[in-house]
């Protein structure tokens, strides 16, 4: 169960335009895209991939997104990736996909083995329960139960225990949705270990916290899975963290939704691209 607080303010972001070094980054659905009973039919806004976009374009400012699709359907779906200048995190960070690197290897053998497993088990959890769907990923699964009934919604989630249990796997829990993967990390970990592979220098330190200057991050999410993110980054100071919609959260800041992520986006990229603008020749 999620904890935290459900009182937090506004973002404020005025500090961020003239930052050294700053991380955008951000969740997929839910908080630049609306859900949809199709998967594969959501559409991100189109005034926050702009924004995106323009960050990405800036010097000393990375863009990531963070989401629980595969790096495939993430890029698919917002238009977005390394050739854009945006780094993908995808599969909740099992699968990373960096600006100037190759797109992340498959699944090893015995992972797919596993994948297999959750499949099958997947599609005759559905078939006996009335309004859940089964969206099959690249590295597991996730029971969808947004048109079901709330005591079907209960019973999936315990079916999907079992089915985890059987398969070794852990069960994520979402909005509507009960993910099941063969990777196993976080975004929190995921983004965390990105950011510290950002700027090393010849004197090898390990952490951007050593680093001269360090990175600092701006994010926002809507989902369970978010929380480990804003888990991870909680004691920086100069961090951005937004939640995005209702619900308690470890977020520092939080907005109602996603044209809100869109203009907090719009305003950023307005102020780095001015600091920029002014920076002498």
């Amino acid at each position: 169960m999620t904890t935290g607080r459900t009182d937090q303010p506004a973002p404020d972001q005025s500090h961020l335009g003239r930052s050294p070094w700053l991380v955008v980054a951000t969740d997929f659905d839910g908080t630049l895209a609306p859900f949809h009973d199709d998967p594969m039919a959501v559409r991100p806004h189109p005034g926050a991939v702009a924004a995106l976009r323009r960050l990405a374009a800036l010097p000393g400012t990375e863009v990531v997104l963070v989401s629980g699709r595969d790096v495939a359907t993430l890029q698919q779906l917002s238009g977005l990736g390394p050739a854009e200048g945006v780094s993908l995190l995808g599969s909740h960070g099992g699968q990373r996909w960096q600006v100037g690197h190759d797109a992340p290897a498959g699944l090893d053998e015995d992972e797919a083995a596993q994948r297999e497993m959750l499949v099958t088990g997947g599609r005759g959890l559905v078939a006996e329960l009335p309004g859940t769907t089964l969206e099959e990923k690249f590295a597991g699964v996730v029971v969808h139960t947004r048109q079901a009934s709330p005591e079907v919604a209960l019973e999936a989630r315990a079916a999907a225990r079992r089915l985890g249990k059987r398969c070794g796997v852990q069960v994520m829990v979402g909005k509507n949705v009960l993910e099941l993967s063969v990777l196993r990390t976080t975004k929190g970990a995921a983004l965390r270990t990105l950011i510290d592979s950002l700027g090393a220098d010849r004197f090898r330190r390990r952490s951007h916290r050593d680093r001269t200057p360090g990175h600092t991050l701006w994010f926002a999410g809507d989902d369970v899975t978010d929380e480990t993110v804003f888990r991870a980054f909680d004691g920086e100071a100069a961090a951005v963290l937004v939640k995005v919609g209702e619900g308690a959260s470890a977020a520092t800041s939080r907005v109602d939704g996603i044209e809100d992520v869109a203009q907090l986006l719009t305003e950023l990229a307005d102020a780095r691209e001015a600091t920029e603008a002014a920076r002498p020749v």
